[in-house]
């Protein structure tokens, strides 16, 4: 898998990954929804990919043996929604961010009961804390 945002031009359908930036792996996909990919990261700061080869898809980024986010993708193959499980928001763990808006003044939303079910099934599958 590539970088974080590192394809050449999303806008106009170039997939193919720029030199440099952070690399990703797949640990497989959630055997009930192959459409939720999970993923790690092999170095550095990890951050959920901007962008996704493939459109609707859903990204469990693991940092440490933890699941540390869900990140949801648009039919654009951007990054719309993202999950973060480790930290509080205004109080609220996990937090949920829209269209990437992480400004700290916006409230702490929790996930959903769907994504809230999704989170713990990863968790299980794939033996995450």
């Amino acid at each position: 898998m590539g970088s974080r945002g590192a394809f050449v031009d999303v806008n106009m359908g170039d997939f193919t990954f720029k030199d440099g930036g952070q690399n990703y792996y797949s640990l497989g996909t959630l055997s009930s929804d192959p459409n939720v990919k999970v993923l790690i990261q092999n170095k550095g700061s990890v951050k959920a990919p901007e962008f996704s080869h493939t459109e609707g898809r859903v990204y469990a980024i693991v940092q440490d043996g933890k699941l540390k986010h869900l990140s949801y993708y648009d039919q654009e193959h951007k990054q719309h929604i993202s999950i973060d499980l480790l930290h509080p928001h205004k109080g609220v763990q996990p937090h949920i961010h829209v269209y990437l808006n992480h400004d700290p003044n916006s409230p702490g939303v929790s996930p959903t009961t769907e994504q809230k079910e999704l989170i713990k099934k990863i968790k299980k599958e794939f033996h995450l804390l």
